[in-house]
């Protein structure tokens, strides 16, 4: 097996993976409007994914998003087709699973995040099909929250 191809296809497809998972919390941000008065809470959100056997390290992303007060889920990082399917909070943890199904993208994901007073940082992996082929991956995620907003897409 040529290796240069095969990293060079799991290095766009993990690229791809990660374009997926920022564009949906980037894409949030589109309906909203900065708001000190806002029911809804403006985080920077900061990913980083990590593949193994992967030859170089992906960068760390931030994106500005929009989230509903309280709503856990909604801090889950997340591509189109996606659905939370289970969740559970203790105290400041809160963990997750959910599957996703978008034809060639077929994985489930497991994660859990922990909160404190401004910020939370969680860890998600990811395991199943990329364009057909078995990948595996782990997402690492911060939120620091800087301000109030509302969102205009409710």
């Amino acid at each position: 097996m040529n290796w240069n191809r095969f990293a060079g296809t799991r290095t766009a497809r993990a690229v791809t993976v990660l374009a997926l998972l920022v564009a949906v919390p980037a894409a949030a941000q589109i309906g909203y409007k900065a708001d000190p008065q806002g029911k809804d809470e403006l985080w920077d959100v900061t990913s980083k994914m990590e593949m193994p056997g992967m030859p170089m390290a992906m960068p760390a992303r931030t994106n500005r998003v929009c989230v509903e007060k309280g709503n856990d889920a909604a801090t889950i990082p997340k591509n189109e087709g996606c659905t939370v399917v289970d969740t559970k909070r203790v105290g400041n943890k809160f963990t997750y699973r959910m599957q996703c199904k978008n034809g060639k993208n077929d994985y489930t994901a497991t994660g859990e995040s922990t909160s404190g007073a401004n910020g939370y940082q969680g860890r998600m992996h990811m395991a199943g099909k990329m364009e057909g082929e078995q990948m595996e991956m782990s997402l690492e995620y911060s939120g620091t929250r800087v301000g109030n907003c509302t969102s205009t897409g409710k």
